[in-house]
């Protein structure tokens, strides 16, 4: 039959197997865990390592804007944020608002809401800006998961908001958002 030696020497090898088992996994956990808590600071500083390169870029390209890219691809329901540069060239302070307006979608197609949903951001508010400063604005670009896929065209737009000259154009760049799904 069973030697009662034999069995006990087996149940003692399971037992410290489970335990040493147990203190590789908490390890494990544990390790996995700081690296996460790094990934988050990571994120912030390259978050500012871009609104510096952004106004940077501002500064030394003489740019009245700068947006970060002219081709943003992202997924239906999908998010991602934008940082926007504006500098005031003028000698006086100026009053911004920022504008989305839509050109064209896929196909051809055009859509005409001036602003989309699409854009999260404080649309009717006016940015004071005193002259030769500049500064980063962050954008949440949102996509609905019921838009149609394909390619839309819009144009990103600083609007002077002089009372002399209401709604003139200060600064514009176009771009393109490639909706996938």
């Amino acid at each position: 039959m069973f030697n009662k030696k034999a069995s006990l020497e087996i149940s003692i090898q399971a037992i410290v197997i489970v335990v040493l088992a147990m203190t590789l996994l908490g390890l494990g956990l544990g390790f996995i865990r700081s690296m996460f808590k790094n990934i988050g600071s990571t994120t912030e500083d390259v978050t500012e390592q871009v609104r510096q390169r952004i106004l940077d870029d501002l500064i030394t390209g003489d740019k009245k804007i700068s947006f970060p890219k002219t081709d943003i691809t992202i997924d239906k329901g999908g998010s991602t944020v934008l940082t926007v540069g504006i500098r005031n060239k003028k000698d006086t302070t100026l009053q911004y608002k920022m504008r989305f307006t839509p050109i064209s979608g896929p196909d051809g197609a055009v859509f005409s809401i001036e602003n989309p949903s699409w854009f999260q951001f404080a649309q009717s508010q006016v940015y004071p800006l005193t002259a030769a400063e500049s500064e980063a604005r962050n954008i949440r670009l949102s996509i609905p998961t019921t838009v149609s896929s394909g390619s839309y065209f819009l144009t990103f737009d600083v609007i002077d908001d002089d009372l002399l000259f209401p709604n003139n154009i200060y600064a514009q760049k176009d771009f393109f958002i490639v909706v996938r799904g």
